[in-house]
């Protein structure tokens, strides 16, 4: 690993740019990795899925086409490591990052498998990452990653796809936050802006350590880790609609054995879903909130596969009259989502408005997952070490 260290010196404002991604994923960072001798690129671009639910970064590789259905479709050729000159393998087991007798032939190997049952299987490795920072030049990094073999993508299977795999932000040694600690000091932060606004292709870095905007008027509330997860926990006690209080029971939000209950703030994900008995309650709350505060609006069937959804006929009105959500979180920390980020607007039909909550309700293991629309136009900041969340209302079209 020391030879790691030395590869970074003078990163302390590398600034990975996310780019917006209509998906499953909202945000996609963008990497170049590799060594060539291409007269056209030293190296390979690709976009990885920004994923604070998981640890490892990976990408499709080109030995996943030795083999029928182990490649998922997406835009850009699978990985060409055999052509990179700085791309070398671990070892089996001999290696912090390896986990022990987990090997394929003689290097070693890795599995994820994810809640939507996305997997990827592959080999572990070494190669340079290259990422744009502030002093207009780019900065080469050293990083561990998975060069995927064996790929599954589940959503939107017959779709070839923009992202090539996940940039891992979570628990974990093998975490890119993690690998680089001598830049990061174990913090990160960014600033989502709504989706309407990063369509139109605003800018949008997350960044490390120093570079980290000022953040000491932020809220915060404990980072909570459990054995054998990689995401990033927090207490959540309850939720108000337009600051009246839900008193939903805590036990709907506690965390109970493997995979089931607790709530996560996940990048990796787009949209909120709640804990499915949590979700009833608020459901039921939001009907009767809207029934008296704007007649205009009635229930209608879900649509784009969101559940609650409301219509109101003859003239756009946009967020006019919807409450906001407050998430309140353990030690005084309220999150409070203005109803342009928790909401969505569909004015295209002629005769109706629709407008959905931008939330639903989680499967039968009632975690609660906070996903990447409801977190827009809030600055977060994780700070490892001190095991905090912060967080506060910001315009994330300004980039803090």
């Amino acid at each position: 690993m020391a030879k790691e260290n030395n590869t970074l010196p003078d990163l302390k404002a590398i600034r990975p740019p996310l780019d917006f991604n209509l998906g499953p994923t909202s945000f996609l960072l963008k990497v170049s990795l590799g060594t060539f001798s291409s007269s056209s690129s030293s190296h390979k671009s690709y976009y990885l899925t920004f994923d604070t639910g998981s640890q490892i970064t990976w990408l499709q590789c080109e030995d996943c086409m030795r083999h029928p259905n182990q490649c998922y479709r997406q835009i850009e050729p699978p990985y060409p490591n055999s052509k990179s000159c700085s791309y070398r393998s671990l070892p089996c087991n001999k290696h912090p990052l390896c986990n022990p007798n987990e090997c394929i032939g003689n290097s070693c190997a890795y599995n994820v498998r994810y809640i939507d049952g996305s997997h990827s299987t592959g080999i572990l490795a070494h190669e340079m990452f290259s990422f744009p920072s502030t002093s207009g030049h780019d900065e080469n990094v050293l990083l561990v990653f998975g060069c995927g073999i064996d790929n599954t993508y589940s959503y939107l299977k017959d779709e070839v796809l923009k992202e090539a795999g996940v940039f891992g932000m979570g628990w974990g040694t093998r975490s890119f936050v993690t690998q680089t600690n001598s830049i990061s000091h174990g913090k990160f932060s960014y600033c989502f802006p709504p989706v309407r606004q990063a369509a139109q292709g605003l800018p949008v870095y997350f960044r490390l350590g120093s570079d980290i905007p000022h953040y000491s008027g932020l809220t915060s509330t404990k980072l909570l880790r459990y054995e054998g997860h990689e995401s990033y926990y927090i207490n959540l006690l309850d939720m108000s609609i337009n600051n009246v209080r839900l008193n939903i029971p805590l036990s709907y939000f506690q965390k109970g054995g493997p995979n089931m209950g607790g709530c996560i703030f996940d990048t990796g994900t787009t949209i909120t879903r709640v804990s499915r008995p949590a979700y009833q309650i608020l459901s039921q709350a939001m009907d009767r909130h809207i029934a008296t505060a704007d007649t205009s609006l009635v229930r209608g069937e879900g649509i784009l596969g969101y559940d609650l959804c409301y219509r109101r006929g003859n003239c756009a009105r946009g967020h006019v009259n919807l409450p906001s959500i407050t998430f309140h979180f353990e030690g005084n920390a309220d999150m409070v989502v203005q109803p342009e980020t928790s909401f969505y607007i569909n004015s295209q039909d002629f005769d109706y408005e629709y407008i959905c909550l931008e939330m639903e309700p989680s499967d039968d293991n009632r975690m609660t997952i906070i996903g990447s629309e409801t977190q827009a136009n809030q600055l977060f900041v994780y700070d490892i070490p001190a095991q905090r969340l912060y967080f506060g209302s910001r315009d994330c079209s300004e980039n803090p």
